[in-house]
């Protein structure tokens, strides 16, 4: 089964929530849904690599969520960066990282010499599958953990989500960027990237598609929209088509992650 075969007719709301709050949750029940029903709990990371070695130099944490208690999970995670991921066994495929590749960690020989890994044995994570994807400088993680004594994976669950790695570690990387633009409670770092990307990709917008799109952008509703511009739902929705097509994406999520996209150099085009 292809990545374009397995169902995602309940991904919409996940993909909506790319940068805010409730996205960490949306993936973690989304994929429990999809592929592991069984999973325990859910923590992204980020590892940031030398260039010349690739080796490690700082990790930091992009979320978590699942059924533990936030709290412990929160004071391991702060033991975890602070230095103890040097003992992680996950290292050196982290440092080895180029196209996205999955890691199963049966989590039997956690380093208790650290405090994180005391902290570890001590909790009722098992063993986990941890998705690996690298850009840049960075090496993006995303471990899914089974509660200690459950039944271990089988092949076709590690295969599947191996294949769901295609759709998961870009979602993770786009969530990563509009979550470190903007703040939920403050849209003005997105709506002035926006303004800086359209100025600088050349397209011409309307008056009411750019004010359609900044409202999209700032989580409104159609009708809210509506509301504000005095125009029918019906009228939104083509003003909003109108610009994507002329920005070159297809959605709504599309136009997010247009915002925080690198613009591709002059000297690229057309080649």
């Amino acid at each position: 089964m292809s990545p374009a075969h397995i169902s995602l007719s309940n991904a919409g709301d996940l993909v909506a929530s790319l940068g805010s709050p409730q996205f960490p949750a949306r993936l973690w029940a989304w994929l429990r849904e999809t592929v592991d029903p069984q999973s325990h709990y859910s923590v992204a990371t980020r590892y940031r690599r030398d260039t010349p070695s690739q080796s490690v130099e700082s990790v930091d944490v992009l979320f978590f969520a699942g059924g533990d208690d936030p709290d412990g999970t929160r004071h391991a995670l702060d033991l975890y960066t602070q230095g103890d991921w040097r003992t992680d066994t996950l290292l050196p495929h982290i440092e080895r990282a180029t196209d996205s590749q999955l890691v199963f960690s049966c989590n039997e020989d956690i380093d208790t010499a650290t405090e994180y890994g005391r902290h570890f044995a001590l909790g009722e994570l098992g063993e986990d599958c941890t998705l690996l994807g690298s850009e840049r400088d960075y090496v993006y993680a995303f471990s899914l953990f089974r509660r200690r004594g459950q039944p271990s994976y089988t092949l076709a669950e590690l295969a599947l989500l191996r294949q769901l790695g295609d759709f998961v570690l870009p979602l993770l990387i786009q969530h990563a960027r509009l979550a470190c633009l903007t703040p939920r409670s403050d849209d003005g770092a997105l709506l002035q990237r926006f303004e800086q990307r359209l100025s600088a990709s050349g397209a011409t917008l309307s008056q009411r598609e750019r004010l359609v799109c900044r409202a999209v952008l700032q989580g409104q509703p159609v009708p809210q929209i509506a509301d504000t511009l005095a125009l029918k739902p019906s009228s939104v929705r083509t003003y909003l088509g109108r610009a994507l097509a002329k920005l070159g994406v297809a959605n709504r999520a599309g136009l997010f992650a247009w915002c925080v996209t690198e613009e591709e150099p002059t000297g690229d085009r057309g080649q």
